[in-house]
């Protein structure tokens, strides 16, 4: 009870009025007839944007990238999006449902959006889809989908089946359901004209309906957007006319807000657990602050103040997304923003203990509440120091020659202490000090008293040990400490009495301190008029430069967040410094949403919350601290691979031919929050010997060799690439198969088995070619052997003694045949072949020795009808005398040789067989001496045919050519 009576005196407590989010439009110029109705976030960072024209884009922050829809797609708009597991999912105005792998190509190429992965793929169960429109989709723990329709209930598919929840069968509360949500155990929370029914279905077909209505505290009946609580077990809960409440099934409606005027709610999101924005029906944006309460519209005059709010997103960087009845799509940085004043150069700035905003600037000093400025002084003061004492809450304002204000809480001034009435110098530049004592830094050096009042000016003592020296800030440390920036003579601190000063840091003399704060882990932070940045860790300093990508040297204020960062502003911006990461650094200016922010000197402070305020020449700019992550950096993601300009599956392809190696690399860095800043680092590694920085989004390697490489690519929006997110895609080309392993032994085997035939074949050659050598030799040897033998020449030289006495003349030509013959046999030896011609010459002188001898009784016959061509010498000569040799030679059986030509491509010799009666012995050498000198030479073979009627000899006969 008394939780509850907290919240509800919240509702109606004072508090610091929040800011007005700078809303970015995104538009494509290609896209001006396009009207968007819903967007959507998926869990690899990617935006997803329906249209009610049907279509859906993919958005990077650049540029909308189409996505192919199915053919049979029925026409009506893009109601409702979600993922679920790896899945885009679609629901369409006609009740179509849709599917797309998130991990799939991308999408907007031509060619690939005509394949199955780039495309919508509608979904079609057995039991069929339902015919109204889809509004929302939801998972349970269980893994079941749910989705609802406006018209036809709620669906869960679950075990490979569709089952429905209607008002009928099911006692849902109605049929027409706005909005779904699925809370921390899992139940599903469908929101309809007469309430919530929350939905399970633990077993297949077995259905459980809870059902809340006004009388279980529900603000309103008509129930239009559910958004489940980011920490606890509760549901938030828009309605048609009452506005939010905050909702547990175990304590009933715990905080909701009274004398809604802004009508129906459309969509919700929550940040960090206390900032609420509030699609609305007539009145746009609207942020509900859960702490107190407290709703707060656009401005009066802001384009989206009485537009209707169709879809709202909070995305994983903190962005605002939102969609207005127009079909626009607009972007906010919610955690950055400014405060609308009535003065301007906020000199000095505090939040109190009652989450009250104090500003103090040139015309005074300024109190917040319920979202009103009011002036505390009737008169024009120029404040410029700030703080609140922790003993009874009052308020010091120090001012610029006027001296010192005590105020009361509730705006009374308590006290005005001046150089009149024993203040040592009535200029006042920072005040700080614990529940017993304050410090005061003065023109005049550094005056310390008690932190209580009433109080004199006397009763404040000079700080001795400082001097009076001019002191830009006091800060006292949660230990008791009390730490002061001095002008040209470094950092002072005061400990039990004890005053320490800090002189240098790692070599770099310290002079003038102009800021000093402490974070949550205790460390000192001070920053210097022109070297940095420091970090005092016990006694190890750390300094931060603009090599540590601090955005400038010239550092006007800090602040430690409730999230552990440190603000460090500048007369043009801010740092946001992320110590437990590396000390990440991010600048917060126009261009990622944070208004203009030239930060006034020491002008900063911190809220219970921890969010962060800082008074600036426009005004007060605020820097929220929210209790949950968000990504500080550009996300990595490779959109794509191709190989020789075909997309290709990377996804699951990772082995490449050595052909395919020519490489192109897509990728981008998902920073919506400034998609512009984002710059990229790759590394092909195997290739790449450094890093490549660029803006591009593409990487091209044409001519890669055989090999393992790693393609690595970083992102980041300031150019420091250290501690920053990293993808990679890891792929092989392989070696061509004649530098395989074992090709190269195969050809190993084989070359030295080559080399081992070719070796053996020239052997054989060699060999061969002695034998034929040999062989020729011997034949003509024989030859010439069997026509010097002693039966040759005494035959020859009895015809020759015969002739003479009888024929003179004829002895003569018989001696020069005879001659001829021998010298044929003598110039031929040598040669392998000779011409036909050639051979038949000699033969023709043989013959006529012969003839001589044998008259009638030998014939000779040449049938070779002007055929040409060579044979070995002597070959038609051995035939011929092998012949005579082996037959009978007389008048009455006349040995008939025959010489022709058979096709071209035999010579043949043939006689008639009449063998003698007393065979002459025989070697059998001369005719397989031919043979085998024809083999040897690779020719034809001799044929050899005997029929016992002739005997037959064919000799390859070779062309002259």
């Amino acid at each position: 009870m008394r939780k509850h009576l907290l919240y509800l005196l919240l509702l109606f407590g004072g508090s610091v009025s929040a800011q007005t989010p700078v809303l970015r439009p995104h538009v494509a110029k290609d896209l001006s007839n396009v009207r968007f109705s819903t967007v959507f976030q998926d869990s690899r960072g990617w935006l997803w944007c329906g249209t009610e024209q049907g279509t859906l884009y993919r958005y990077d922050g650049s540029t909308f990238h189409p996505i192919g829809l199915p053919d049979s797609l029925p026409a009506g708009g893009v109601t409702a999006l979600s993922e679920a597991d790896g899945f885009l999912c679609v629901g369409f105005q006609h009740g179509a449902i849709a599917y797309l792998k998130i991990d799939g190509p991308p999408p907007g190429d031509t060619e690939q959006s005509k394949s199955y992965a780039s495309r919508l793929q509608l979904w079609q169960p057995e039991e069929g889809v339902p015919a109204q429109s889809i509004t929302a989709f939801a998972q349970d723990k269980s893994g079941g989908r749910w989705f609802s329709t406006y018209g036809e209930g709620l669906y869960v598919w679950k075990n490979k089946r569709l089952y429905q929840f209607n008002m009928a069968d099911d006692g849902l509360l109605g049929d027409d359901i706005y909005a779904l949500a699925s809370d921390a155990q899992g139940r599903i929370w469908a929101a309809t004209d007469a309430g919530i029914s929350i939905c399970t279905m633990l077993e297949p077909g077995k259905k459980q309906v809870q059902n809340l209505t006004t009388t279980d505290g529900l603000p309103d009946e008509i129930i239009t957007a559910l958004l489940p609580d980011t920490q606890q077990d509760a549901m938030w809960i828009g309605t048609h006319d009452n506005g939010i409440c905050r909702y547990t099934t175990t304590q009933g409606c715990c905080l909701k807000t009274h004398n809604w005027a802004f009508g129906p709610v459309t969509d919700l999101a929550l940040f960090g657990g206390h900032d609420l924005w509030v699609g609305t029906e007539k009145n746009g944006l609207v942020r509900l602050d859960v702490a107190t309460g407290q709703a707060q519209p656009l401005p009066a005059d802001h384009a989206l103040r009485t537009a209707t709010m169709r879809a709202v997103w909070k995305d994983r960087e903190g962005l605002l997304w939102v969609v207005n009845d127009k079909g626009l799509l607009y972007s906010a940085n919610v955690r950055f923003g400014q405060l609308e004043t009535p003065f301007t150069n906020t000199q000095a700035i505090l939040v109190d203990q009652r989450d009250r905003l104090w500003a103090g600037c040139q015309e005074g000093l300024f109190l917040q509440e319920n979202g009103v400025f009011r002036k505390i002084f009737p008169q024009k003061e120029n404040v410029i120091s700030l703080w609140e004492s922790l003993a009874d809450g009052n308020i010091w304002a120090g001012t610029f020659g006027n001296g010192l204000f005590i105020i009361s809480p509730a705006g009374k001034v308590l006290q005005h202490l001046t150089e009149r009435n024993g203040l040592a110098n009535g200029n006042i530049f920072s005040i700080d000090g614990n529940a017993r004592q304050v410090w005061l830094a003065t023109l005049g050096g550094v005056l310390v008293g008690e932190a209580r009042a009433p109080l004199s000016g006397s009763d404040f003592k000079q700080q001795a040990e400082l001097g009076k020296n001019y002191v830009y800030k006091i800060f006292a440390d949660h230990r008791g400490r009390v730490w002061f920036g001095t002008q040209g003579t470094g950092l002072a601190m005061l400990e039990n009495g004890r005053m320490q000063h800090f002189t240098e840091a790692n070599g770099v003399p310290l002079k003038t301190i102009y800021n000093i704060i402490e974070d949550r882990r205790g460390r000192i932070w001070f920053s210097t008029d022109r070297d940095g940045l420091f970090c005092l860790d016990s006694t190890r300093f750390q300094r931060f430069t603009l090599e540590n990508h601090l955005h400038s040297l010239h550092i006007t204020g800090l602040a430690a967040n409730g999230n552990g960062y440190i603000v460090v502003a500048y007369e043009d911006g801010f740092d946001l410094l992320n110590p437990e990461r590396a000390n990440h650094v991010t600048f917060c200016d126009a261009a990622i949403g944070a208004p203009a922010a030239e930060v006034n000197l020491n002008a900063v402070c911190t809220d219970a919350q921890g969010n962060v305020w800082m008074g600036t020449r426009q005004g007060i700019v605020w820097a929220a601290a929210f209790q949950e992550p968000f990504f500080d950096d550009p996300q990595p993601a490779i959109t794509s691979v191709s190989v020789f300009l075909q997309p290709i599956d990377f996804l699951n392809n990772i082995h490449f031919s050595y052909d395919q190696n020519y490489f192109i690399f897509n990728f981008t860095g998902l920073w919506y929050t400034d998609p512009e800043s984002v710059r990229y680092r790759y590394r092909l590694e195997g290739f790449d010997p450094n890093w490549k920085v660029t803006k591009d989004h593409l990487a091209s390697y044409p001519n890669l060799p055989p090999g393992h490489y790693i393609f690595r690519m970083q992102t980041s929006e300031h150019g420091n690439f250290e501690h920053v997110p990293e993808v990679t895609w890891s792929f092989d080309i392989a070696q061509p198969f004649w530098l395989r392993w074992w090709f190269l032994l195969l050809s190993a085997v084989v070359i030295s088995g080559l080399f081992f035939m070719l070796v053996r074949t020239r052997e054989s050659r060699l060999r061969q070619g002695a034998q034929l050598k040999r062989e020729t030799l011997e034949s003509q040897f024989a030859a010439l052997k069997s026509q010097i033998n002693p039966h040759f020449l005494f035959n020859s030289f009895n015809t020759l003694i015969a002739t003479i006495e009888e024929n003179p003349k004829m002895a003569v030509e018989y001696v020069e045949h005879l001659s001829d013959f021998y010298r044929s046999i003598i110039a031929y030896r040598e040669r392998d072949f000779i011409s036909l011609q050639e051979e038949m010459d000699l033969v023709r002188s043989f013959y006529f020795l012969l003839k001589m001898r044998y008259e009638e009784g030998l014939q000779l016959v040449e049938r070779l009808n002007g055929h040409t061509g060579l044979v070995m010498p002597l070959t038609l000569q051995l035939l011929v005398e092998n012949a005579v040799k082996h037959n009978i030679i007389s008048a009455s059986k006349p040995l008939l040789i025959e010489i022709f030509a058979e096709n071209g491509n035999y010579l043949v010799v043939r006689n008639n067989i009449q063998p003698k009666i007393t065979p002459e012995p025989s070697t059998h050498f001369g005719l397989q001496s031919l043979v085998n000198r024809y083999r040897l030479l690779g020719e034809r073979p001799v044929i050899v045919e005997n029929d016992t009627a002739f005997f037959v000899v064919k000799v390859p006969l070779k062309s002259e050519k």
